[in-house]
């Protein structure tokens, strides 16, 4: 009991300091948010990860760097007669660089730049490895001289695919509980990729928008919801 009377005291004399530090630091001040992170939300479907990372430029003026991940396993499909190209994804990667400009900031909310109406132009990179089972044709030459060939079913293959994509889209951010943001983005784009569709191998991995290996125009678009990591500051 003695040691307790004696031992609270000094905690308490002690913590006085850190009370009157704490109390001097300057109240958080909002400012124009400059960074922020944010999560692309339809590119999971896909099995995609984005996480980009928003940077203001200037006024008005934003760069978003869009780094993806692609996940998969590789093509492990009970059913080889309903698929999805995405589910044959065993691996890839992907940069993306998207400059945003926003025309209608209001001058009389000076920190609330990188919210409202925008226009953007991006250009991404990616690289695919699909592995999946499909059909490998095998010529031969019998006793009398007759040729032909024999199907061999569930041949293993692993293409790599790689894709260059432009798009151009219309879009609009809004601030929720304050430095929480969400946007919606919708234009149109052009895909490019190396890849060239073999029927023997069964498998087409250009045939829809989001596969890597697709090859010319699409609609293009997202939702996005972020943080901006720097809209207090002391």
């Amino acid at each position: 009991m003695k040691k307790t009377v004696f031992v609270l005291p000094l905690v308490l004399l002690l913590m006085l300091p850190l009370k009157a530090q704490e109390n001097q630091r300057p109240p958080f001040v909002e400012k124009s948010p400059s960074v922020g992170l944010a999560f692309s939300l339809i590119p999971f479907i896909y099995n995609t990860a984005e996480i980009d990372l928003d940077i203001k430029l200037k006024d008005h003026h934003w760069l978003t760097v869009a780094p993806r991940l692609q996940y998969g396993n590789g093509g492990d499909q009970e059913d080889y007669y309903f698929y999805s190209t995405y589910d044959y994804i065993k691996n890839g990667v992907g940069l993306g660089l998207n400059y945003r400009y926003f025309p209608m900031t209001r001058s009389s909310r000076p920190n609330n730049d990188g919210f409202g109406p925008f226009v953007s132009a991006g250009l991404r990179g990616l690289t695919t490895l699909y592995a999946y089972e499909g059909n490998r044709y095998v010529s031969y030459t019998d006793d009398y001289g007759n040729t032909g060939y024999y199907v061999i079913n569930d041949q293993p293959f692993e293409d790599r695919v790689s894709q260059l994509s432009f798009d151009l889209c219309l879009g609009y951010s809004m601030r929720m509980f304050d430095i929480l943001y969400a946007e919606a983005y919708l234009g149109l784009g052009t895909r490019y990729s190396n890849y060239t569709y073999d029927p023997i191998k069964g498998l087409d991995l250009g045939d829809k928008p989001w596969d890597t290996g697709y090859n010319g125009y699409t609609l293009a678009g997202g939702i996005r919801i972020g943080i901006y990591l720097d809209k207090y500051t002391r």
